[in-house]
């Protein structure tokens, strides 16, 4: 039996297109897009395409375009970019951000700057009204995702853009969970800075692209933390992944031309998938399943069930007990723990999410083979 693969919050399987559009880049597009002869010119022509489709995606414009390996380098140079050393400054985030997006705020604190890491709701959600009260006239950035990797919980993104471009302050939002699901318009979010990976848009690993407004660009440049070429406009020193770019490029299209239908079929899926484990065993979740959430993701807990376990057991299915990037540091979710859940519940968590090749018989399939390690864990932990 083939796996069922229920992790597309972890990662996407490459659309056929996309490994269409890199195979002709690794053939057709091998030249350095820096060189000035004839190949070079074809990659570069090339990369700008792409370059092109990701500003038209988000509603931003080319020169406002950076392409870097992910979105975890995005991160880290939207943050630390504005955030320059000398003179502490003080930055704004959540206490449910991205791993990448905390410990970056860590090493600012750690370098002297203050952070202020606001609390979530019992949904995961931040009330602007507690980011607005906690802008300082020392305030240099707010970093707010827009929709969250564990309880897939959408984030008032623009009416806090609303508030620190009143206040002058940069706002940056991690887009990459919420990007491949939401319309994503920079200027109706009001950010100054956006990340995403391409890996999730069912694009290559290795690639991501970082948002940096021209307005923000013009007043004061970000610091890159690459030096030793003038890629990327200066803010990213090295020879472009061509073929990544290009393939990404190819992802941003396809998603582009049928979103808002396939997030309708994915939370069809997601529902067919807890109507049937609802049928066979009892769960509780820890996420929400409707507007203000992504469409195609799900959280929930089996009581009394250590969902580490559970997940060595359950066959030919992938799914996981929260983010890939927390995997290896054996710890609780911070997530979960920041939106209030007991040990014993976050013990027993499963993080779900249907994706472009899901079926309505994989989901199905998939509720019926959890349910059934399920409803066994419980009676040999007794």
């Amino acid at each position: 039996m083939a796996t069922i693969y229920l992790d597309h919050q972890a990662t996407t399987p490459m659309d056929p297109a996309v490994t269409e559009a890199m195979t002709f880049a690794a053939t057709h597009c091998y030249a350095n897009p820096s060189s000035p002869h004839a190949a070079g010119i074809r990659a570069f022509r090339e990369v700008e395409r792409a370059r092109g489709a990701v500003a038209r995606f988000i509603g931003a414009g080319r020169s406002e375009i950076c392409f870097t390996s992910g979105a975890t380098e995005g991160n880290n140079l939207a943050i630390k970019g504005v955030v320059r050393p000398g003179a502490a400054r003080h930055v704004v985030t959540t206490a449910v951000e991205h791993k990448s997006v905390l410990d970056t705020c860590r090493s600012l604190r750690e370098a002297g700057h203050e952070v202020t890491v606001l609390p979530v709701d019992e949904e995961g959600r931040v009330d602007p009204g507690q980011v607005a009260a906690a802008l300082r006239p020392d305030t240099a950035l707010v970093s707010v995702m827009l929709a969250n990797n564990e309880v897939a919980t959408v984030q008032p993104v623009a009416e806090i853009g609303a508030l620190t471009r009143a206040a002058g302050v940069p706002l940056h939002c991690d887009a990459t969970q919420g990007v491949g699901s939401l319309p994503v318009d920079v200027t109706a979010l009001g950010v100054d800075l956006l990340t995403f990976s391409g890996h999730k848009i069912y694009g290559p690993k290795g690639v991501g692209v970082l948002y940096v407004a021209n307005r923000l660009s013009d007043r004061a440049p970000l610091v890159p933390l690459l030096h030793g070429g003038g890629q990327e406009r200066g803010l990213r020193a090295g020879t472009l992944n061509t073929a990544a770019v290009i393939g990404l490029g190819a992802a941003v299209g396809v998603l582009a031309t049928g979103r808002e239908a396939e997030a309708v079929r994915l939370a069809g899926l997601r529902a067919r998938f807890l109507s049937e484990l609802a049928d066979l065993v009892p769960y509780v979740l820890n996420s929400g399943t409707g507007p203000g959430f992504l469409p195609h993701a799900v959280n929930l807990s089996f009581p009394g069930v250590d969902a580490q376990q559970l997940l060595l057991e359950v066959a030919d299915l992938a799914v996981s007990t929260g983010s890939a990037c927390n995997s290896s540091a054996q710890e609780p979710s911070h997530v979960l723990r920041a939106i209030g859940l007991a040990p014993e519940r976050i013990r027993g968590s499963v993080r779900i999410s249907f994706g472009r090749f899901t079926t309505e018989a994989d989901a199905a399939t998939a509720a019926r083979a959890l349910a059934a390690v399920a409803a066994r864990e419980p009676a040999r932990s007794a």
